[in-house]
């Protein structure tokens, strides 16, 4: 019997879910010692693993929140690989908010979505650092204005890997927007390819004040749980290095083929995050697939480090050792099956 490499991702523009639409893995293994499957088949009670990165043999590639909590609090994992890719980081109001710019947000209701059920709470993190890069962008600071807790009772496990139905599907930003509607806060933060489909959902209802996508002047206001970061039970890697080289072989000659096949890409993508190609375009950067390229570059280790700054100085993260969870050789040796220089 094969040995099962497991994997899970998020659904945000990765070579991972490009590599899952079209069965990459499956061709990359087919009739090796390993087959590659999806840990939702494994059922709810494996889900969190998406999170604290239990299960043995698994990969995972996406946010940045999860793998590093995760690390903090003892699992056995490596960190294989980063990714940047921009996308829409948005502040909602409702309407017929008489707001016009993020300074007139003073002293008001920022919402921060808690989901108290959850090992960690990557949303109030996102929601959280998305503020505070849109006030600093704005000349504003966290004092500025009122943060107030959202309590989210949904079930976020329900949506560990699955198969998003394009169309009118339900957003994780829902409940978010019921509280903007109910008047209950007076900002939301919503990003990703959400924000085209809240947009659409709520027309007439709610209006988008800012998006930190419009304005990159600094970079480091777009790290929002990137870069994205591909991990790998460490116990894999030291059984079978090849197999997790050839699982970021795939990654690599995925984001290959991205670079060189943008309508493609985005349509992939899109079937990926269930939403329109249109909505890939609006909201990621324009040249979106041509940064899907896993590396361990230094702009790459800057952007991290951003999102551990803020995370550790807000409570959200203890003590983390990158040198020694970041072990770049299986990359690099992925990059040389596949006769491509390493990104940098």
């Amino acid at each position: 019997m094969p040995r099962t490499l497991w994997y899970t991702r998020c659904p945000v523009a990765t070579a991972s879910g490009i590599a899952f639409q079209r069965k990459s893995f499956d061709e990359e293994f087919a009739g090796s010692a390993f087959e590659v499957r999806n840990i939702k088949e494994l059922g709810p009670s494996q889900a969190d693993t998406h999170f604290d990165h239990r299960l043995a043999d698994s990969f995972r590639e996406g946010g940045a929140i999860p793998p590093l909590w995760a690390r903090t609090r003892g699992a056995d994992t490596l960190a294989v690989g980063l990714t940047f890719v921009a996308d829409s980081l948005a502040v909602f109001v409702r309407a017929d908010d008489k707001a016009q710019r993020v300074q007139d947000l003073a002293g008001r209701r920022c919402g921060l979505p808690v989901r108290p059920y959850i090992l960690i709470d990557f949303m109030k993190v996102n929601a959280h650092k998305g503020f505070y890069s849109t006030l600093a962008a704005n000349g504003m600071a966290e004092s500025d204005v009122r943060f107030v807790e959202m309590t989210v009772n949904d079930d976020m496990h329900g949506s560990i890997n699955a198969d998003l139905q394009q169309g009118d599907r339900p957003s994780l930003y829902d409940p978010d927007v019921a509280y903007l509607l109910r008047g209950e806060v007076d900002a939301i933060f919503c990003k990703n390819a959400e924000v085209g489909l809240i947009e659409r959902r709520y027309a007439g209802r709610i209006r988008k004040l800012y998006d930190l996508m419009t304005d990159q002047t600094d970079r480091a206001h777009m790290v929002n749980a990137n870069p994205r970061i591909i991990t790998v039970s460490a116990g894999l890697a030291r059984e079978a290095p090849e197999a997790v080289e050839r699982y970021l072989q795939v990654l690599v000659r995925t984001a290959n083929w991205a670079a060189t096949h943008p309508a493609e890409a985005a349509e992939t993508m899109a079937r990926e995050l269930g939403v329109s190609a249109d909505d890939i375009r609006n909201t990621y950067e324009p040249d979106f697939h041509k940064k899907l390229w896993p590396s361990f570059g230094p702009e790459l280790r800057r952007l991290l480090q951003v999102q551990i700054d803020f995370m550790q100085s807000r409570g959200y993260l203890g003590p983390v050792d990158l040198e020694s969870w970041m072990q770049p050789r299986f990359l690099e040796q992925a990059y040389r099956r596949e006769g491509l220089p390493a990104v940098a």
